[in-house]
């Protein structure tokens, strides 16, 4: 057995049931394992690690046989103890157990469990399969397959009536996120100070315009609670989507990390998408536009697919009003950097990226508007 950076203690006898789980054997004997952390692997507040674990096993006639597994440390956080927070710590924990995750519509494909262990230190470990992804950059064409699967797998609610009664999934994820979001602010974008320099003038207009857009997130907030709701996982970008040939080959789509799942609206889950890819440098900013109708375009090829003939307004309100809401967090952390170093890359990464955000503030108000007045004039 080898390790590396494990700060965890592991039970052989346990990797021998498990991995034998995940070969469908019964009596498979233990030859080797190993165990390394997943540097890709980005925190979160109820996330202990994660780790690969890899060995061999004997069957019955001696031979060996490999496996890989997952390993995810669950942490309890007393903070983040209720089904209406965001980052609920026991919701990926929960969505295992009931079972939901192994019959997802449209070609979804989320990962097998072979184990939940609650520990006596009070980290529940999930046992996962090890989905492989293709090692190389995201294409065009990979952005289109991720969205229109996105928009198939959604749309599959709303034409089957499948939407689930899943009390471990947020019903306002959003919202709470958002909360979060301003609960933990440290600059106030209001009275920050704005050094001089070449792009004093452009922080200055973001600030003024993020005011203003911050008066309006309630009204959006309840705009987006009255779209067509579906199931939604919250995390959807590059790191989770685990591309594959023999996956895209059989028109499937695997996707880990469900510990964001949640009932929303049509095209939140495309909005963050497309944020987090432009924060995390996967989407060139300087094709940003392109990209931003490339993923919509696909997600209602997907959802049209799937029978969905809705009106594609409120598909598109979802969307941008998700991607535009990422300002609540990069906003306030711009002005941060701005105070620690104005000059710096990062700064003018986060500034054209938070222009953009506002950008799109002026078109979501613009859909909002046009929504409220198709109700009124529905009920005249």
């Amino acid at each position: 057995m080898t390790t590396k950076f494990i700060p965890v203690s592991i039970d052989a006898e346990r990797i021998r049931a498990v991995s034998n789980r995940c070969l469908h054997l019964d009596q498979g004997s233990l030859m080797e394992w190993h165990c390394e952390t997943i540097k890709s692997a980005r925190p979160n507040f109820v996330t202990g690690g994660v780790y690969r674990i890899t060995g061999l096993t004997s069957i019955d006639d001696g031979s060996p046989r490999s496996w890989s597994l997952i390993l995810k440390v669950v942490l309890v956080d007393p903070n983040r103890n209720d089904p209406t927070h965001y980052n609920y710590w026991r919701r990926e924990i929960e969505a295992y157990e009931s079972g939901y995750l192994r019959h997802l519509p449209a070609g979804i494909k989320a990962p097998e469990c072979y184990g939940i262990d609650e520990n006596a230190d009070s980290t529940v470990w999930l046992w996962l399969e090890d989905i492989i992804q293709e090692s190389r950059s995201w294409r065009w064409d990979d952005y289109a397959y991720a969205a229109e699967k996105l928009g198939e797998f959604q749309s599959a609610y709303l034409a089957d009536s499948l939407l689930p009664d899943l009390p471990w999934a947020n019903h306002h994820w959003m919202r709470s996120w958002i909360h979060e979001c301003q609960t933990y602010r440290t600059t106030n974008p209001m009275t920050a100070t704005i050094s001089d320099n070449d792009s004093k003038y452009r922080v200055t207009a973001v600030i003024e315009h993020f005011t203003t857009f911050e008066s309006l997130i309630d009204d959006w907030l309840i705009e987006l609670e009255q779209l067509p709701r579906t199931f939604a996982h919250q995390d959807f970008y590059e790191l989770n989507i685990m591309l594959h040939a023999e996956h895209s080959q059989v028109w499937q789509l695997a996707v880990i990390d469900w510990q964001f799942a949640s009932i929303s609206g049509i095209g939140e889950d495309l909005g963050r998408f497309l944020g987090l890819s432009l924060s995390r440098g996967n989407v060139p900013m300087d094709r940003f536009r392109a990209y931003r109708e490339h993923l919509l375009s696909s997600y209602l090829e997907g959802m049209k697919r799937t029978g969905w003939n809705g009106d594609e307004f409120m598909a598109r309100f979802g969307y941008l009003a998700s991607f535009a809401l990422r300002a609540v967090w990069e906003v306030p952390k711009l002005l941060r950097k701005w105070e620690q170093n104005a000059e710096s890359a990062e700064c003018q990464r986060l500034l054209l990226i938070t222009e953009l955000q506002m950008e799109a503030v002026n078109e979501v108000e613009r859909l909002r508007t046009l929504l409220v007045a198709s109700k009124l004039k529905e009920t005249i």
